[in-house]
């Protein structure tokens, strides 16, 4: 998982420690989604397109993890969260294999063929088969995107306190 460090998060964060836990939840994850937004669209124009499965199950997603800060929002394939069951889903390890690439080549134990079904339905036979290339859509988009992330963040965690503070508490007028 790619982690992001921001200058002056540590004032950030206290700050934030002593709102209440709801708002900060919040408010919190606005920002995070809005600012993780550029990052999603860039990774998803950086996706290898085959078949378009894998670019159409890139999501946003909260990162429920009781161990992980409550300041975690995950750019995943969608179904590594097992959130969906429909026909035709992506593999969790797909996105993976894809950004990571696999070990080249495979072949078979014992000097036997590999066995295979085609997309006809038909048997296969092979003594060895070509690893994947690492194509690292996710790294690109970070290093692309890194420093607007921050601001769409700073920007908008602001607008959010504002937007709390003009609900909740009224001006006090003299």
């Amino acid at each position: 998982m790619l982690t992001i460090e921001v200058e002056g998060y540590a004032e950030a964060k206290r700050i934030m420690d002593e709102l209440p836990n709801t708002m900060q939840k919040r408010m919190l994850l606005v920002a995070l989604r809005a600012s993780a937004k550029p990052m999603l669209q860039s990774a998803r124009s950086k996706v290898p397109v085959r078949t378009g499965k894998l670019k159409k199950q890139l999501r946003t997603v909260r990162y429920k993890d009781r161990n992980a800060s409550k300041s975690e929002v995950a750019i995943a394939v969608k179904p590594v969260f097992g959130r969906t069951k429909k026909k035709g889903a992506v593999n969790e390890y797909y996105g993976k294999f894809i950004h990571e690439g696999t070990a080249d080549p495979r072949t078979s134990k014992k000097g036997k063929l590999l066995v295979f079904d085609d997309a006809q339905g038909k048997k296969v036979f092979v003594r060895s088969v070509e690893g994947i290339r690492p194509t690292p859509y996710l790294e690109q988009a970070y290093t692309e995107n890194s420093e607007r992330t921050v601001a769409i963040f700073g920007d908008e965690l602001a607008a959010a306190v504002e937007k709390f503070v003009n609900k909740n508490f009224k001006p006090v007028s003299k």
